[in-house]
């Protein structure tokens, strides 16, 4: 499991766990944060744009890079009746999971 924090819409620090599941494409996690698990998947369709899908919510949504935070949670929260510390928390997991899968690949596959 690998930690991580992200601040909820009042500012207040909160953490969570991610479970990586696969690492290649489409990356799949599950984020376990505010009591609450989410089995998100992101990956690339086959004419390039990038997606994200959290089945066991009924979510689905283009997605830029995994690391803008920014854009994706803007994305998100146009999409989804998820309470907005929740995207927040999956946002921030993706960005997370992809520095954790870059450095994995960086420094253990050469």
């Amino acid at each position: 499991m690998i930690s991580f924090h992200y601040k909820d819409i009042r500012g207040k620090i909160c953490s969570g766990e991610i479970r990586i599941l696969s690492d290649d494409d489409p990356l799949e996690i599950e984020v376990e944060a505010n009591g609450w698990t989410f089995h998100v998947i992101a990956g690339t369709q086959s004419y390039g744009s990038r997606f994200l899908c959290i089945p066991n919510w009924s979510v689905g949504s283009e997605l830029a890079r995994l690391n803008d935070e920014f854009w994706n949670e803007e994305r998100l929260l146009e999409h989804t009746t998820l309470h907005p510390d929740n995207v927040r928390a999956v946002v921030r997991a993706l960005a997370t999971a992809d520095e954790w899968i870059e450095r994995y690949h960086r420094e253990e596959c050469g």
